[in-house]
């Protein structure tokens, strides 16, 4: 059943209707031959055939510029640790995560919750693990999504283990997870901004990741921690519009 569900959202996408619930992210230019690329926050990717224009047109008065504050541009070290834990919790964690998923639920929406129901319940501090693949990748793959997301939890050894109960039975190294999305089974760049991801990232590539604390929802908190906006709490609007869209009425 897991591996159903794994290459329906490998074909597919994160899920139904996102494209005009959470807006575009951005959008990629294809060369000649190559559809155009339209990134939505919640991951999925719409392609663009060329000789569409005036659709592509349509999506790109959708995006929204940032606000940038300039005085804000230095970044300071973050002071977020996340809580290590024993290996059985690990597995406690895991059982305890909520099952009760909507077929149409998004990856951001899915991790959000999870990572915070468990500090909720246990204190326990988690990090996000963001998977980001390249252009190059999608168009290559005809992948229709590009970027993942899931809770990821610190051993006392120093293990990172990340938690995705959509498609994996059990908590999984980094790399595993990983792999199971990364056809190509290749190493992802680690030393990078995700300014300068999203802008153009070597394409010679086939992914990026990061690990981030868990209060980041979506990649767009990534890069206003970028441009000196840090997040350093929860948002309970984010966290109830997460489980509202993700999840089943009363399986709170």
């Amino acid at each position: 059943m897991r591996t159903f569900m794994l290459i329906a959202f490998l074909i597919f996408s994160h899920g139904v209707g996102a494209e005009t619930e959470d807006g575009v992210h951005s959008i990629v230019k294809g060369k000649a031959g190559e559809p155009h690329l339209v990134k939505f926050n919640s991951g999925v990717v719409k392609f663009i055939e060329q000789g569409e224009e005036e659709k592509l047109a349509a999506f790109e008065k959708q995006i929204k510029k940032p606000i940038i504050q300039n005085k804000m541009l230095l970044l300071e070290p973050s002071e977020f640790e996340p809580t290590p834990v024993s290996d059985a919790e690990i597995k406690n964690i895991f059982s305890r995560m909520n099952p009760y998923m909507s077929r149409r639920s998004e990856c951001s929406d899915r991790a959000h919750v999870w990572a915070w129901d468990e500090f909720r319940k246990s204190g326990t501090k988690s990090e996000k693990a963001f998977l980001f693949l390249t252009n190059a990748y999608i168009v290559r793959n005809r992948y229709k999504w590009w970027y993942h997301v899931a809770p990821m939890y610190t051993t006392t050894s120093g293990q990172k283990m990340v938690l995705d109960y959509q498609f994996l039975d059990r908590p999984v190294t980094f790399t595993e997870w990983k792999n199971t999305f990364v056809f190509s089974k290749r190493e992802c760049v680690t030393e990078f901004k995700f300014l300068d991801y999203d802008t153009g990232a070597d394409q010679s590539q086939d992914c990026y990741t990061k690990a981030e604390p868990m209060y980041y929802f979506i990649p767009l908190d990534i890069a206003s921690h970028e441009r000196g906006q840090t997040k350093t709490t929860w948002t309970e609007f984010e966290v109830n519009a997460s489980r509202s869209r993700a999840f089943f009425k009363g399986s709170n």
